[in-house]
């Protein structure tokens, strides 16, 4: 009996575990070792991704691998609908991207969130987008594809990205100008506020050929570098 009470005595003095995070940390110090803004998906990343559903702008579930199982797509990740930053690239895209070329090209894209599907209709109107959009509220698949959460630079070493069209308070100004001028659904989920997004190419079937994971809330990558990376 004296054995097992000795062993019982040092089990209860261990301080408990810390349940691992599925995310990938948010403090800069801590995940240079596990962060890389451009690493390639691996093999396993894709099909674990694939095998996880977005939800479409009529609240139909689709396996993201469907977005990319038979033709080369770009796939933009925003951080959330509300976001002025990535309203202002939407704009770019818009601005940039000719769906014609993209067509003659073989190359699709889209856009994911991971707010409500109710938003995506109001959204795709403020920039005439003809690209679908969907989300991953759960944003599990930013979690398999390494996207990581808030930023991975210090507020001295973010630099505003080219197409950054507004200051913070212009920026705030936009979003609820866009809002009320398309009737957003301001009682519906915009998604994490502090989620970052990225962008990849994909496709077709299980292959990655570009990967860009944001480091700030203002470093997505110019457009026509991951159009260039698409091939077009």
């Amino acid at each position: 009996m004296q054995p097992q009470q000795r062993l019982v005595d040092v089990t209860v003095a261990q301080p408990p575990r810390k349940k691992p995070s599925s995310r990938p940390s948010t403090a800069p110090s801590s995940f240079a070792h596990i962060f890389d803004e451009n690493a390639l998906p691996t093999k396993r990343q894709l099909l674990d991704a694939a095998s996880c559903v977005v939800v479409a702008e009529n609240g139909i579930r689709v396996p993201f691998g469907d977005l990319f199982r038979d033709q080369k797509t770009v796939v933009i990740f925003i951080r959330h609908f509300w976001c002025p930053l990535c309203q202002d690239y939407m704009f770019s895209i818009a601005n940039t991207v000719d769906p014609q070329v993209l067509k003659q090209s073989g190359i699709n894209l889209v856009i994911i969130s991971n707010g409500s599907f109710n938003m995506i209709k109001s959204y795709r109107q403020i920039f005439r987008t003809p690209y679908a959009v969907y989300t991953d509220p759960s944003s599990r698949i930013y979690s398999i594809l390494g996207m990581t959460m808030k930023s991975a630079e210090s507020k001295a070493e973010q630099r505003r990205s080219s197409y950054v069209r507004h200051s913070r308070a212009g920026g705030i100004a936009m979003v609820i100008a866009n809002a009320l001028r398309v009737g957003m659904p301001v009682w519906e989920k915009a998604g994490d506020a502090t989620q970052l997004g990225g962008e990849f190419v994909l496709g077709p079937g299980m292959t990655a050929s570009y990967a860009h994971r944001m480091r700030s809330r203002s470093s997505h990558a110019p457009i026509v570098r991951v159009l260039t990376a698409a091939g077009v």
